[in-house]
C-alpha cells in the first residue's frame, strides 16, 4: 500500500502536475489523520469497557462486604437494644429504690457483659482507595455515599471505643465490691445501686450514643446497598 501512494506521488512530480500533486498530499494526510481518530475513539471505547467491568467487579465485591457489615451492625444493635433495657432497669430501680429485684443480676450483666466491636470489612474500600478506583465508579452520588458511609464507620468505632474503655472502668470498680465479677449476687448489685459513683457512672456509660451511632451506620449501609443494587 506505501508503495502505491509513493508510485503515485512519484507519478505526478514526473508529469509536474504540482497542483494535483498538492492535493494529493493533503488528501494522503487527511486520510492518516482519520485513521488515528479511528484507532484513538477505539482505544478510548476499548478503555471505556475494561473501565466498566472493573467498576462491576469493585461493586460486587463492595456489595458482599456491605452486606456482611450490615448483619454485624444488625447483631450489635440487638445487642445494645438489650443492654439500654437493662440500663433503663437499674435508673427505675434507682429512682424508685427498688433493690430487690431478682433480674438485677441479669440487668447488670447485660448492660456490661457485651461485646460492643465493630470491624467492617474493608477489603474492597481498601483496593479502590489504593488504586484510585474511587474514581471508576461512575454514579457520583453513590461514589460520596460510599466515602460517607466509611467515615460514619470510623465515627462509630471510635464511639464503641470510648462506650468499651467506659465499661472497663465501671467493670473494675464493680470488682473491687464484689467477690467474683463474673457470678454477682443479688446484694451485691442491691448496694451498687446505692453507691452513688456506681449509679453516676452507669448514667453516662455510652450506651445511648453508641445505639444512636449504630444506626446511623445501619441506615447508611441500607442506602449505599440500594445504590450498588441499581448499578449492577
Amino acid at each position: 500500500m506505501i508503495r502505491f501512494f509513493r508510485h503515485i506521488r512519484k507519478q505526478l512530480m514526473e508529469q509536474n502536475k504540482i497542483r494535483t500533486y498538492i492535493l494529493y498530499v493533503i488528501g494522503e494526510i487527511l486520510l492518516v489523520v482519520i485513521g488515528i481518530l479511528i484507532a484513538l475513539q477505539i482505544n478510548n471505547w476499548t478503555e471505556t469497557q475494561k473501565n466498566n467491568v472493573r467498576e462491576q467487579i469493585h461493586l460486587f465485591n463492595l456489595r458482599i462486604d456491605l452486606q456482611a457489615d450490615s448483619s454485624g451492625l444488625a447483631r450489635l444493635n440487638a445487642d445494645l437494644q438489650q443492654a439500654l433495657y437493662a440500663k433503663i432497669k437499674f435508673e427505675e430501680s434507682v429512682e424508685f429504690q427498688n433493690f430487690g429485684s431478682d433480674s438485677l443480676v441479669k440487668y447488670f450483666k447485660d448492660q456490661y457483659f457485651i461485646l460492643t466491636d465493630f470491624i467492617p470489612n474493608s477489603t474492597t474500600i481498601d483496593e479502590l482507595k489504593n488504586s484510585s478506583g474511587l474514581n471508576l465508579i461512575s454514579n457520583s452520588k453513590l461514589r460520596r455515599q460510599i466515602v460517607s458511609l466509611y467515615n460514619t464507620y470510623e465515627d462509630l468505632k471510635m464511639k464503641l471505643r470510648l462506650g468499651t474503655e467506659k465499661t472497663q472502668l465501671i467493670l473494675r470498680y464493680s470488682s473491687d465490691k464484689m467477690d467474683d465479677i463474673n457470678n454477682p449476687t443479688d446484694n451485691e448489685i442491691s448496694d451498687l445501686l446505692r453507691d452513688s459513683f456506681f449509679i453516676n457512672q452507669t448514667r453516662i456509660n455510652y450506651l445511648g450514643t453508641q445505639a444512636l451511632a449504630i444506626n446511623e451506620a445501619y441506615k447508611l449501609n441500607r442506602e449505599v446497598l440500594q445504590l450498588i443494587s441499581k448499578e449492577i
